[in-house]
C-alpha cells in the first residue's frame, strides 16, 4: 500500500539527488561533483500484461566516469 510518507521519501531523492552522495561513498562508487542526474520513468512494465514499478529511477552522468542508472526501492 502506497502512503504519503513512502511517496515523500522518494520525492526527496527525485528533487534533491545530491543527498545520495553519502550512499555512493559507502558503496565505494566515485561521484563527480559535476555529475548530471535525471529522474526517469519508474514504469518497468513489460510486453506481457505484468505491471512492475520501481519507486525511483535516476540516470547519473558523472563528468569523468561511466553513466549509470540507480533504482531506489523501499
Amino acid at each position: 500500500m502506497v502512503t504519503s510518507t513512502h511517496e515523500a521519501s522518494h520525492r526527496i531523492f527525485q528533487d534533491r539527488p545530491e543527498i545520495l552522495t553519502p550512499v555512493f561513498d559507502l558503496l565505494g562508487v566515485p561521484m563527480s561533483a559535476k555529475a548530471s542526474v535525471a529522474v526517469l520513468s519508474a514504469d518497468v512494465t513489460e510486453i506481457q500484461p505484468l505491471e512492475r514499478r520501481v519507486d525511483t529511477v535516476l540516470r547519473v552522468e558523472p563528468s569523468d566516469g561511466d553513466h549509470f542508472l540507480l533504482a531506489v526501492e523501499t
